[in-house]
């Protein structure tokens, strides 16, 4: 796979490319039939409009996908094909959200990272990186939650009993109805907490999930592609780029 090639990044026993000087990230496309920027995003970069040798894709790229749901897997083949043959070209890293996980199945030249995985420590130029999807370091209760709707049993008893997609045409219509863009009114108090929570090491923080898009000290949120049309580029600037 290309991703084991050159690395310089560290998680576990998995070894990603380092940060390269083009790379764009990706956060919160929540992919679905209301929100098609991820896809128009990825025809972009197939096309080489949009140019670059990496590609972070920060979780919650789908409203919902997972290996064992079959439902969400035909509804979103299209943008899966896509990825795929976007990575024959570029190295992507996919860091699963609370949205989109146990895919790695899905993606066989994706290095997929999982929740309990992240934050993934990487080196851009001289600095340590810190990136994760945004929901790590959460109280206990949301923690046992997400180990639960991860659990690959679960799963796939929700989708023997999803009979006709039952079950998952109800869920796929609340997720199509709901509002997923927010405002935070104190950003700067918000940043000094999550900054907090990681290593002292660490030079720079990148997050995603809470579809915020602002940035202060060395925290960086990346701005929600389904809600600002953004992706953002880690470069001496750090800054964000929208696209047509």
């Amino acid at each position: 796979m290309r991703y084991l090639k050159n690395s310089l990044c560290s998680l576990g026993f998995f070894k990603v490319l380092n940060i390269n000087e083009d790379s764009i990230f990706v956060a919160d496309a929540h992919f679905n039939s209301n929100r098609p920027e991820l896809g128009k995003l990825l025809l972009q970069l197939l096309s080489g409009k949009i140019v670059t040798t990496q590609l972070f894709l920060m979780g919650d790229m789908f409203d919902f996908l997972s290996n064992e749901i079959r439902f969400y897997k035909i509804k979103n083949l299209k943008i899966i094909e896509l990825l795929n043959q976007l990575s024959k070209k570029i190295d992507i890293v996919y860091l699963e959200g609370n949205h989109d996980f146990n895919i790695q199945i899905l993606f066989p030249d994706i290095q997929v990272v999982p929740r309990q995985n992240q934050p993934l420590i990487c080196t851009y130029q001289d600095k340590q990186v810190a990136i994760s999807h945004g929901d790590i370091y959460t109280p206990t209760g949301y923690n046992i939650y997400t180990t639960i709707i991860r659990n690959s049993l679960f799963l796939n008893f929700l989708n023997f009993i999803d009979i006709r997609f039952w079950l998952s045409k109800k869920i796929d219509n609340w997720l199509l109805e709901k509002d997923i863009c927010n405002e935070c009114q104190d950003f700067n108090s918000f940043a000094t907490n999550r900054i907090s929570l990681y290593p002292k090491d660490i030079d720079i923080i990148i997050e995603g999930h809470f579809h915020y898009g602002q940035q202060s000290n060395n925290y960086i949120n990346i701005p929600s592609l389904a809600c600002d049309k953004k992706y953002f580029q880690l470069n001496e600037t750090f800054h964000s780029k929208t696209f047509v």
